[in-house]
């Protein structure tokens, strides 16, 4: 059977093999990694879908090939004794079926119900315990594997980097904890001194006489600066914003929030009314939910609204809620703090991260007044959900104006100026804020 480089999206087209956790010869049971792979999106593990011998390695570790691509064969037991039938037809094809080609399975049981040529992920992170450790620290869904599978116990691990002044735990720390262990278990405690070696370290070690630190960018940093640096290179940004008096929409947040928070389990918070909002502005403007295809523009049926997720400074996740359009604001709203939670758990699946066709980016939380966000290329439109503070605002009467204290937020967006201009821009959110201002909001509770 071949195992083969998944696709992780609809975008992306190669992946890197990071770490081989099996090698030729092993025996391999389905469900086990064999190995984890990272694209511009995501890092997964690989599960293999059929049990039996690992008989050959066709991509190492650190080469990156196409998604589709044979990158290992797995044969029944007596492949590595008789005379290496694993071997023989690294291409997958099957002279006695007469159907050659990628994915054949080489005689093999077919595979399970649910699981195609490019459906071997799995991201089984939950099972190996808390990402939460003493002092703070968070620990990696790899590392908290490892320590796992390993029986390596990180508290005191834990202690000493939170000491430090790390904040997270990675591969190589547990890594390097458990050898020390194996050398003198007194020699265990990480040194700050060593911690520059770390490949996503808080704060690497000065040296001496040094006036910076030296920190390496971690691997969803990098990916996201090389996606983004394309994005602003090849898409003629925009951006324009406006003014929301969010009063409406604060007075109803604050009466749903009384009435359902206890049976939904969370609060509401401006976000979702936003997100709401846009979907149904959508309707009458669908080339802001568009992609950008050779000379022609892809304009989506569906609304995939992703969300950006600040990882605790150490990078950023866009999950996206699939079909937004069609629910309310509750069920958008527990939508969005499910890929929210779960993007900060570790647990999101590549589907989760991939064929978005509109994002929002919010940044209100802490506070900012204006925020031009880099469109998420092939997506064409963006929006920033900027600060919402109480402000002196003017409303206009009949007869005489008056001054009131209202709610008042900045909405801003960037967009690819090869999609739509400026004018198709400025009425999309326009109507944006027409329907956050004056929409019955009490009625999106189902």
């Amino acid at each position: 059977m071949e195992v083969l480089m998944p696709q992780l999206g609809e975008t992306v087209t190669e992946g890197t093999i990071s770490t081989w956790f099996k090698s030729e010869g092993d025996a391999v049971a389905a469900g086990d990694v064999l190995f984890e792979i990272e694209t511009e999106k995501v890092a997964m593990e690989v599960q293999a879908i059929e049990s039996g011998t690992l008989t050959r390695v066709l991509v190492q570790a650190g080469e990156t090939v196409a998604v589709g691509t044979t990158v290992a064969m797995i044969g029944e037991q007596a492949a590595l004794t008789g005379g290496n039938p694993g071997l023989a037809d690294p291409a997958g094809s099957n002279p006695s079926s007469g159907n050659p080609g990628p994915g054949a399975m080489n005689g093999a049981a077919p595979a399970p119900e649910g699981f195609g040529p490019y459906s071997e992920v799995r991201t089984p992170t939950e099972r190996f315990g808390s990402r939460h450790m003493a002092g703070g620290l968070r620990i990696s869904p790899l590392a908290r594997r490892i320590a796992a599978q390993q029986g390596i116990d990180v508290a005191g691990l834990a202690r000493d980097l939170a000491a430090a002044g790390r904040r997270k735990i990675l591969r190589d720390d547990v890594l390097g904890y458990a050898e020390r262990q194996k050398q003198s278990p007194a020699a265990a405690a990480p040194r700050p001194a060593t911690v520059e070696a770390r490949p996503m370290p808080a704060r690497a070690s000065l040296p001496a006489g040094g006036d910076y630190d030296l920190v390496p960018l971690n691997r969803i940093r990098r990916r996201t600066a090389e996606h983004l640096a394309r994005s602003w290179t090849d898409v003629p940004h925009v951006a324009q914003a406006v003014e929301v008096d969010f009063q409406a929409v604060d007075k109803a947040r604050r009466r749903l929030n009384d009435a359902h928070a206890a049976a939904w389990g969370f609060r509401l918070t401006y976000l979702p009314f936003i997100a709401r909002a846009v979907c149904l502005a959508i309707r009458e403007f669908p080339r802001v939910n568009a992609s950008i295809d050779g000379d022609a523009l892809r304009v989506h049926r569906r609304v995939n609204l992703g969300i950006a997720v600040d990882l605790d400074h150490d990078g950023l996740m866009v999950p996206v809620v699939h079909g937004a359009e069609d629910l309310n604001l509750a069920g958008l709203a527990r939508a969005m703090k499910d890929r929210i939670d779960r993007a900060r758990a570790g647990k999101l699946t590549a589907d989760d991260l991939t064929g978005g066709t509109y994002s929002l980016s919010n940044s209100g939380t802490f506070g900012t007044l204006f925020t031009a966000p880099i469109v998420n290329a092939p997506e064409v439109a963006i929006l920033s959900t900027d600060g919402i503070r109480k402000r002196p605002v003017v409303i206009e009467g009949e007869d005489e104006d008056r001054i009131a204290i209202r709610p008042v937020g900045v909405l801003a967006q960037s967009f690819d100026h090869r999609a739509f201009d400026g004018a198709y821009s400025a009425a999309f959110l326009h109507r944006v804020r027409t329907i956050l201002e004056s929409r019955d909001w009490m009625s999106e509770t189902g």
